[in-house]
């Protein structure tokens, strides 16, 4: 069970923010910080010689005022001239709800600890602002792969980082594994016009979500069997789709569902046990099941389309995808249209694809070309 942080205390300064914000009818910048605290030895990773517990101001899919948690993480030492340079990290498919945010349960992301990497960054010179997204770390709701909202988020991180900590420079990388590789590009598209105060330098996408509309078109249809070949699969086209519902009330999302696909919503948006009692609801069922009516040519799924995928174009700065030809959750033709559909659209993009690394194998399988590319975009000295 994940471990749950109390945000009575949050929730109280939110209210009073909010009030003095009416007072003054200046709306709250985004990367300003709402509460936070250092963190004591206990919950520092290795790597980090001090850290900070915060919720920052940040902004919704749709535009909207939005909070969100995240840790800040410094290296041991003395920084360098401008400050610790910066990797804003994004994480993994952890649950929906408030609590499953992996730095409020010592890392870990879809039963995936993802601390390692982190600390690497950390052992190399850099600081980490690994956001929470919206509503998993601190007050709101998660929209579970909502890409405006999870590229804010991470740019925002950055933002509160230099506010808690003034000696993290505003020179940064953008990096995050499965969902928090589409958040990091998503914070690359969203950079120019959203945060041009800061310095992006580069984005690095471990096995991104990219380019699954298609496949929900295929499979979001009465009759569909149950998907062996495809972890998890099931369990998160649910989510996506209650995240669509909470972004998007006006598609009318339960229309399209069975009442057992409304309740698997219900399932999804409580959240029990993040992600364990969801994936066993779906164990073994056919994906059929959750619908009354095929989805393709809808205008839901227009509207999802707008949801889930980040523009390919617009792409300032370098960016670095990695993949592996074993993943079975982002199967590796998704990341090598990706790399197509970037350079088309003039991104300097470079693929690194390993045979034998499955979804979470990429993260240590590819760590040399890591290092090389974060090194030569933002040197960490």
């Amino acid at each position: 069970m994940k471990r749950i942080v109390s945000v009575g205390a949050a929730v109280l300064a939110l209210a009073s923010m909010t009030a003095a914000g009416r007072a003054s009818a200046q709306p709250p910048e985004p990367g300003s910080v709402v509460t936070a605290r250092e963190l004591t030895g206990g919950e520092l990773i290795p790597g980090a010689a001090r850290g900070y517990r915060l919720l920052y101001r940040t902004t919704g899919q749709h535009g909207e005022p939005q909070v969100s948690g995240a840790t800040v993480l410094v290296p041991a030492g003395d920084p360098p001239a401008g400050g610790w340079p910066v990797v804003s990290w994004a994480h993994g498919t952890s649950g929906m709800t408030y609590g499953c945010a992996p730095n409020l349960d010592g890392g870990q992301a879809d039963t995936f600890d993802e601390t390692p990497q982190m600390s690497t960054y950390l052992d190399q010179g850099y600081a980490v602002a690994a956001t929470d997204y919206i509503g998993l770390g601190g007050p709101g709701t998660y929209e579970y792969l909502a890409w405006r909202a999870a590229g804010h988020a991470v740019l925002d991180a950055v933002r509160a980082g230099h506010t808690v900590d003034p000696r993290l420079s505003r020179s940064f990388v953008a990096a995050g594994h499965s969902i928090g590789g589409q958040a990091a590009l998503a914070a690359s598209r969203l950079w120019p016009d959203y945060a041009a105060d800061l310095d992006l330098r580069g984005t690095v996408a471990y096995a991104p979500t990219s380019n699954i509309g298609e496949a929900i078109a295929a499979l979001a249809r009465p009759g569909t069997p149950a998907l062996p070949g495809l972890d998890g699969l099931h369990a998160r086209l649910v989510m996506i789709l209650a995240g669509l519902d909470h972004a998007r009330p006006d598609i009318g999302v339960a229309d399209y569902l069975t009442p057992h696909g409304r309740h698997l919503l219900d399932v999804a948006r409580a959240g029990e046990d993040c992600l364990g009692v969801l994936e066993a609801a779906v164990a073994g069922r056919p994906v059929g099941a959750l619908f009354a009516a095929p989805l393709a040519d809808s205008p839901l799924m227009t509207a999802l389309a707008d949801y889930l995928a980040p523009p390919t174009d617009g792409f300032r700065r370098p960016v670095l995808l990695l993949q592996g030809d074993a993943d079975r959750v982002q199967p590796m033709p998704t990341t090598v249209l990706l790399q197509e559909q970037l350079r088309f659209g003039g991104a300097d993009s470079r693929l690194v694809r390993h045979p034998s690394a499955d979804h979470f194998a990429i993260l240590v399988a590819t760590a040399g070309d890591t290092r090389s590319f974060v090194a030569g975009v933002l040197p960490a000295s």
